[in-house]
């Protein structure tokens, strides 16, 4: 199982799109299909294609058009939630699988107001007697926050440097969202979305499409080794809202199977649907003490050409929030960072990396750790 080979990877612009969705997914595919190398199986990932697109068979959709444009003839499995979730289950099932696996991932968001749409993925990201009480995702992440902020004494002001960073990275991103950098003022002055949570505090909802290709034989990234945690899906069951015991459990898996650990590790794309959560991440995974990634992001060691590259992509606070290609946009960004492609953002000396992908307020969460073949 460990010689399972990223072989290559591919990412639309993310952002407002006018196309339809199954125009990027063939996009995405198009730039990864080798009529050479056979694809044996397929594992899509679309958070709510049928809420927000109205697409109710969205595997459906895709394997026809992997058919009529690619020749492409087996079973399209999903979709799943994540990226992570569909790269995890195609890499279990990797063992038995004679031939190559392609990865897609879609989501087209923009299209749909804000309000509504958090109305329409409110019973994807929060459990019934959650939503009784008026439960959204920024709602539960702010409850997060807070309780991170007393438990941990981290400052508040580390959230909007979260953002600084994010958004300095995604300047330098040709397939980014937002382009822009912003400052400390603008961090802190953005509108409130749910207390203390501001709007530069939260990833945006974007349109997009990636694919990625995994098999045995030639590949430019091995992936040495991944991992699965889980958490109680209800967050009033939890010991402490302000961690994420699945981001441990997951990381840990990952690491013993790859035998390595988080020293090891050069560039990490983490889940930073909202920016507390990075902080929270990166400690969960063992890269720093509960409450401490916060001064390692004030020393700028999280910043590309620091001690530990963490989003260079942008994260999904700045490259944008597609919530279904997040995973597997951050695989083809890993694929970019180990093998020195990344251009104005590149990572000096990227050689391993980790990729995390998570759903919702961290319930599923998935963890890889890559490195470069040669």
């Amino acid at each position: 199982m460990l010689g399972i080979k990223l072989k290559n990877a591919a990412l639309t612009r993310v952002g407002r799109h006018d196309a339809s969705l199954p125009t990027l997914v063939e996009e995405a595919a198009a730039a990864v299909i080798a009529p050479e190398a056979p694809i044996a199986a397929v594992y899509l990932s679309s958070f709510a294609p049928a809420e927000l697109c109205g697409i109710e068979d969205v595997a459906g959709t895709v394997s026809h058009l992997l058919s009529s444009r690619f020749g492409i003839e087996v079973p399209v499995q999903g979709p799943f939630r994540t990226g992570g979730e569909a790269l995890y289950e195609a890499l279990q099932a990797s063992e038995r699988t004679d031939g190559d696996t392609l990865l897609i991932a879609c989501e087209k968001m923009t299209h749909v107001p804000a309000g509504r749409a958090a109305g329409l993925l409110a019973p994807r990201v929060s459990a019934a007697v959650e939503q009784q009480h008026g439960a959204t995702l920024p709602a539960m992440a702010a409850l997060v926050t807070q309780s991170y902020m007393r438990g941990y004494g981290v400052p508040y002001q580390a959230f909007h440097h979260v953002a600084i960073k994010n958004h300095d990275h995604a300047a330098r991103n040709p397939r980014a969202h937002f382009r822009k950098r912003v400052n400390l003022e603008t961090v802190a002055t953005s509108p409130l979305v749910a207390d203390p949570l501001r709007r530069h505090h939260c990833a945006p909802m974007s349109d997009g499409a990636a694919a990625c290709v995994i098999g045995r034989g030639d590949g430019p990234v091995r992936i040495g080794g991944w991992g699965r945690g889980l958490d109680t899906p209800l967050l009033h069951e939890r010991s402490d809202l302000g961690r994420f015991p699945a981001a441990a459990r997951a990381a840990r898996a990952a690491f013993d199977m790859a035998g390595r650990g988080p020293d090891a590790i050069d560039v990490v794309e983490i889940h930073d649907a909202f920016s507390p959560f990075e902080l929270i991440n990166l400690e969960e995974m063992g890269f720093f003490s509960p409450g401490s990634a916060w001064r390692a992001l004030e020393a700028g060691q999280l910043h590309v050409g620091g001690a530990l590259a963490v989003n260079p992509s942008g994260g999904m606070k700045a490259r944008g929030h597609p919530i279904g290609v997040c995973g597997i946009s951050s695989v083809f960004e890993m694929l970019e960072q180990l093998t020195g492609r990344a251009g104005e953002r590149q990572h000096p000396g990227a050689r391993r990396g980790m990729v995390q992908s998570a759903g919702g307020v961290s319930r599923d969460t998935y963890a890889f750790v890559m490195e470069r073949s040669q």
